[in-house]
């Protein structure tokens, strides 16, 4: 029975996968109180065509992680559309409310493949292409930015966690950054892209260089979607 089970894990594993391969243009959208509509591309790079249902959600963070959640403020038609081969349609997304008065709004719309019926002669994996795209809506007054506060912290595993609270208006997408470790020639790359949303605080895991010492300030030095940012900090113990 061993044998037949580790038989069957192996033939799923190494089945071929199939998905679809459609594209998103522009990759995000920005909405204003005068600007409430936006048009984006869907793009089929398939030789077949390929159902796509679209849903739109509220984005928010809250303890480090992302939340969705199911929105009437934002409206995508249509919402379910097919797209010939190799070929494209238009989606319209627009704003039902009105913008806050002095903090950025933040939406997300979703994209996904609507599975459609495997070839008899078809033995590999199906896989259903899912793809999101953030909405951002500008306050009424003034322009929305980012206010970062860092700080870090020693975790008993030897690990060091780094974490940024945006208290500002506005998003920030942080693409990268590095950080120097007293001790240690080698800076250290934090390279997952996150976004910090008003009010929101994220935070990424890093494991330092054997000969890095954990007293003294550590710079840190990274790219965002607003330029390069820079930040001193002195972790602490839990």
């Amino acid at each position: 029975m061993r044998t037949l089970i580790a038989l069957l894990l192996l033939a799923a594993a190494t089945a071929p996968a199939s998905a679809s391969t459609f594209n998103i243009s522009p990759i995000r959208a920005e909405l204003t109180g005068a600007h409430r509509t936006e048009a984006l591309t869907i793009m089929n790079a398939d030789d077949s065509p390929v159902v796509v249902q679209i849903r739109v959600v509220r984005w928010s963070q809250s303890g480090g992680t992302e939340q969705l959640d199911d929105t009437r403020e934002l409206l995508a038609t249509p919402p379910v559309l097919q797209i010939p081969a190799n070929g494209q349609q238009i989606v319209r997304v627009a704003l039902r409310r009105e913008p806050d008065s002095a903090q950025e709004l933040t939406y997300r719309v979703i994209f996904e493949e609507v599975p459609q019926a495997a070839p008899k002669d078809f033995t590999g994996l199906r896989v259903a292409l899912r793809l999101s795209i953030p909405v951002f809506v500008a306050p009424a007054h003034g322009k929305a930015g980012a206010e970062l506060a860092w700080e870090s912290r020693w975790l008993p595993n030897g690990q060091l966690e780094v974490a940024a609270t945006n208290s500002g208006s506005g998003h920030l997408q942080i693409t990268d950054f590095e950080a120097q470790f007293p001790g240690s020639l080698m800076p250290l790359h934090g390279v997952t892209s996150k976004y910090v949303l008003p009010g929101s605080r994220m935070s990424w895991t890093l494991t330092p260089p054997a000969d890095a010492k954990k007293q003294g300030t550590i710079p840190i030095r990274g790219h965002s979607d607003q330029g390069d940012f820079s930040a001193d900090v002195v972790p602490s113990d839990l």
